[in-house]
Parts: structure tokens; C-alpha cells; sequence
């Protein structure tokens, strides 16, 4: 309502994720997805878009 809303900031940074698999670089095994990661952004469903996303590429593995 107040067009200021944003997801939660910081987290596991990006840069030690690697985005096609969102498995840890420093940690084999340890996959991330959603909010735990470094992402910002106004609300309206893309919190929810990032999480059903990254934890799909992730679980697609398995």
C-alpha cells in the first residue's frame, strides 16, 4: 500500500551461489533459494516468483 515495501535484504551473497544449480560454491551439497539469499526487491509477488523459482532449479536435481 505504501509502495516502499521490500523484501528482506541480505543473506548468502549471489556471487558464492551458483545460479544454475543454487548449490553453495564454498559449500558442495548445500543448496540455497528465496529470501536466504542476497536479493532485494519492491514486494507484489516477486519474493514469492524468486522463491518458487531458485527452490525449483535446485529440487530439479534431485
Amino acid at each position: 500500500t505504501f509502495k516502499e515495501e521490500f523484501v528482506t535484504c541480505g543473506g548468502v551473497a549471489l556471487s558464492d551461489i551458483n545460479n544454475e544449480t543454487m548449490e553453495s560454491k564454498r559449500v558442495p551439497g548445500l543448496y540455497f533459494a528465496g529470501e536466504v539469499m542476497d536479493i532485494d526487491g519492491i514486494t507484489g509477488g516477486f519474493n514469492f516468483q524468486v522463491a518458487w523459482t531458485t527452490g525449483w532449479i535446485a529440487g530439479k536435481l534431485t
